[in-house]
């Protein structure tokens, strides 16, 4: 069994832009691949395992996924995040979009 097989949620291949915050500093990022639990997220910006981001990138025009993650592992060009904090409209919006990426994929 495969590492990714052993996952309890799905996750969705995609780059889509973002941009992560610290404190009062926003910096750029792509989220490389999603899920309803948390994201893989490019940054040349430097964190650490544990740091709590906020993110923020809009998934529709004038609607966005605004959320707290927190730095679960990095790689030398990933971090690996988990949601920790997300409202009830935000999850929502989330699954939204994972599902019409996985049905679009199916075509």
């Amino acid at each position: 069994m495969t590492k990714s097989e052993l996952r309890a949620v799905l996750r969705v291949p995609i780059t889509q832009r973002g941009n992560l915050g610290v404190t009062s500093a926003w910096f750029p990022c792509l989220i490389r691949d999603f899920s309803s639990k948390g994201f893989l997220i490019k940054s040349a910006t430097k964190f650490h395992v544990g740091d709590i981001l906020e993110l923020k990138s809009e998934l529709y025009p004038e609607r966005f996924l605004h959320c707290k993650i927190e730095v679960r592992h990095i790689t030398d060009e990933c971090l690996g995040t988990k949601i920790v904090e997300v409202t009830e409209e935000g999850s929502e919006l989330c699954s939204q979009f994972i599902d019409e990426h996985i049905s679009l994929k199916r075509f």
